[in-house]
């Protein structure tokens, strides 16, 4: 590839990345009206308006999600992503994430269960780029798993690292290595695979790269997929 067509390249990504970083706002804008409303502190809400603004809760979650992985890709690719660790309590920062995330479950009737057999929750993280990792993982999940199920987070000790499952019914796709789920571009749906930007799964496994720790997914077809990742302590 020539410098001219590299040049060209690196200028409609800064424009797209420039694009959709003053996308965000409004989006951001639109979902915490949403919010408002969904929380009945305006008014209370028949069902047919609860399901109208679930839907376009669903529909800006899904922009707001385009818009951040756009912006990871364009960070990623120019080598300024950084991360910036603190120390929290981990079991607690993920249920913050399943609260942030609990109109997404109950648009599916879904439930979320969690297993802690930690002795200590305490590790240092990116709580930015973190939430965006295990929001991520937690949407695939709901997104891909039947309604009325049961979505299983376990917590766990390994090798000196501190491990999170998450674990959905069904498996929708069927690849010869199932680790290639991380690669740019490629996504887990079959029947809208022209709604998946395909960068979802390639950021979270970045950003756990990015914490020296690593991601791995198990999957049986038709049964369940379990996303596992680790972090060190230390």
């Amino acid at each position: 590839m020539n410098n001219s067509i590299k040049e060209n390249l690196k200028d409609k990504e800064s424009l797209l990345a420039m694009v959709s970083h003053d996308l965000k706002n409004p989006v951001n804008s639109g979902l915490l009206a949403l919010k408002l409303l969904q929380d009945h502190n305006l008014s209370p809400l028949n069902p047919y308006q609860e399901e109208l603004l679930q839907n376009l809760n669903g529909g800006l979650r899904y922009m707001k999600n385009l818009i951040e992985n756009v912006l990871d890709r364009y960070k990623l690719n120019n080598e300024v992503y950084k991360i910036h660790k603190v120390p929290v309590d981990f079991v607690i920062f993920v249920n913050s994430v399943i609260d942030d995330c609990k109109y997404l479950l109950s648009d599916k009737n879904q439930t979320v269960k969690i297993q802690n057999n930690l002795k200590n929750t305490f590790v240092k993280i990116d709580i930015l780029e973190l939430t965006r990792a295990v929001n991520n993982l937690l949407s695939n999940a709901a997104k891909y798993s039947p309604a009325n199920t049961e979505i299983l987070i376990k917590f766990f000790e390994k090798n000196n690292n501190i491990c999170m499952s998450i674990e959905n019914k069904g498996c929708n796709f069927n690849l010869t290595n199932p680790d290639k789920i991380f690669d740019k571009f490629v996504s887990m749906s079959k029947e809208n695979k022209s709604l998946a930007s395909g960068l979802g799964l390639y950021i979270v496994k970045e950003i756990i790269n990015a914490h020296d720790g690593e991601i791995f997914v198990e999957c049986e077809t038709g049964k369940f997929t379990r996303f596992i990742f680790t972090l060190p302590w230390k």
